[in-house]
């Protein structure tokens, strides 16, 4: 009993290790992460207008409204970072429960315990796990979901992985490519049975459920997209159009299919990629290829987004991938010590063999994680002086007046109520007549923005404050306040 304990035991104290670092980093400092901001910012907002769909952006909804509890409640994109530092430890526990459920061991008797805790250690100690387990961001909680209906359709309980993946297919446009997974198995698995000869399988027909219902939120979600866009899926367009101006980077076309398989997982797993090879077959066999191919499909979305230029080729891409390479690398050290147990005739050979490369790859692993670590803690605490003294002069203002402000860093880190803010653009000429006429119809208000944005426009009002400015472009760099009345 007591070594049935011990890997569990293992895994808790890992994970809460693990935690409480993502926890320092929180208490470090704000958030640096502006993707983070804006879809906090587009809750808010959410509550200010609720048919405003243009809002979203190109981002698709489920983690903007899953937000406007919170705020209604007072919550802040702290809490959001709380709850992220939770979801973070909770996928490497999923992980190991589902391992240990399905790995068999082979001729080195590597307990399946072994390699479920292998998978779980190295999910939970990735570093683009870590840091994005210590912002706003949805990549937690959509690895979490991927990784539930890669479970669960695997394991044939169709209405739980129907309603993750329609969850997922609404938080994250990788979803949509596990979507076509699941819909290419139900269609292929009964043809497949039929060619061998084998009966059909029972219940198969409910695996459709798990299509159908993620199709009926999509469809649903671009008729009412459809009036704000112009045109069906012009938020898919929108988000091609976005990436193309944003990427400017050439790469060969080789380089860009091992883009997202290899060089990305090189910086987030570093020393325990060699073993992932060694892993791949035996996770098929063991995790199964439902399993496999639901989260292989995000990986194939990210990499044609990629090479298409599609997407802005980031990390954090990656994180939802990351369990199953986890698997991988874990399935691939029990793989290997099989090979040598089976040459040696000896188990225990297999598994000090195993056991040479798990301490070298786990501790590679952890300097790989202390530098980044240490890196992204550092730009935490260093923060955004220009944005954080904009937000002190904010929240000190006299009254109660509006605040003009585009920029969704600068409005949470004054920590002021949402309504007090106006969120019109403001490089855009018809926003500027809208202050005038607060202004004039309602006393002094205020824009809070980026000084570059104000150019031209300083005979409006008086620029009460300005930060981060470059001696030599006074008027294009830095933040700034300024106070408009009649």
């Amino acid at each position: 009993m007591p070594g049935r304990r011990l890997p569990l035991v293992t895994l808790a104290i890992a994970v809460l290790a693990l935690a409480a670092w993502r926890v320092a980093c929180v208490l470090a400092g704000p958030d640096v992460d502006t993707d983070a901001y804006a879809h906090h910012m587009i809750a808010r907002a959410i509550l200010a207008d609720p048919a405003d769909l243009a809002v979203h952006w190109v981002w698709l909804p489920l983690f903007h409204y899953a937000q406007v509890p919170l705020v209604a409640l007072g919550g802040t994109m702290q809490d959001v970072r709380w709850l992220n530092v939770a979801l973070s430890a909770a996928v490497p526990v999923v992980l190991y429960a589902y391992v240990l459920r399905t790995a068999r061991a082979g001729p080195s008797s590597m307990a399946p315990a072994a390699t479920a805790l292998l998978a779980a250690v190295i999910a939970a100690a990735c570093p683009i796990v870590m840091q994005m387990g210590t912002t706003a961001q949805p990549e937690p909680l959509f690895a979490l979901l991927v990784l539930g209906v890669a479970i669960t359709f695997q394991e044939r309980r169709y209405g739980l992985a129907a309603t993750m993946l329609a969850a997922a297919v609404m938080l994250r446009y990788e979803a949509w490519a596990s979507l076509a997974a699941v819909a290419f198995l139900a269609a292929a698995e009964p043809w497949w049975r039929q060619r061998r000869g084998l009966p059909p399988e029972s219940g198969a027909a409910r695996a459709w459920i798990v299509v159908a219902a993620p199709v009926v939120l999509i469809l649903a979600w671009a008729v009412l997209r459809r009036p704000v866009d112009g045109r069906w899926f012009g938020f898919l367009r929108e988000t091609r159009e976005f990436a193309n101006d944003a990427t400017h980077t050439k790469l060969g076309a080789a380089e860009d299919a091992l883009y997202y398989p290899v060089w990305v997982p090189v910086r987030v797993m570093g020393a325990v990629l060699p073993l992932v090879p060694f892993g791949i077959v035996r996770t098929v066999r063991q995790q199964g290829a439902r399993f496999v191919l639901v989260v292989t499909a995000c990986l194939g979305f990210v990499s044609l987004t990629w090479i298409m230029r599609s997407s802005l080729g980031l990390d954090r891409h990656f994180v939802c991938i990351v369990p199953l390479y986890a698997t991988f690398a874990a399935q691939g050290a029990t793989a290997i010590a099989d090979w040598v147990a089976r040459r040696a005739r000896r188990a225990i050979v297999g598994r000090a063999v195993a056991g040479a490369l798990v301490v070298a790859s786990l501790a590679g692993l952890y300097v790989e994680l202390d530098v980044w670590m240490g890196f992204w803690r550092g730009s935490i605490e260093r923060g955004w002086p220009e944005r954080t003294a904009l937000a002190a002069f904010v929240r000190d203002l006299p009254g109660v007046q509006t605040i003009y402000c585009d920029d969704a860093t600068l409005e949470m880190l004054t920590g002021l109520d949402r309504r007090r803010f106006d969120r019109h653009w403001v490089d855009d000429p018809h926003t500027w007549d809208l202050i005038e006429d607060a202004a004039h119809d309602r006393g002094p208000v205020y824009v809070a923005t980026w000084r570059r944005k104000m150019r031209g426009h300083e005979a409006v009002g008086d620029i009460v404050f300005v930060a981060g400015m470059d001696p030599a472009d006074p008027t294009g760099t830095g933040v700034a306040v300024m106070r408009v009345q009649q």
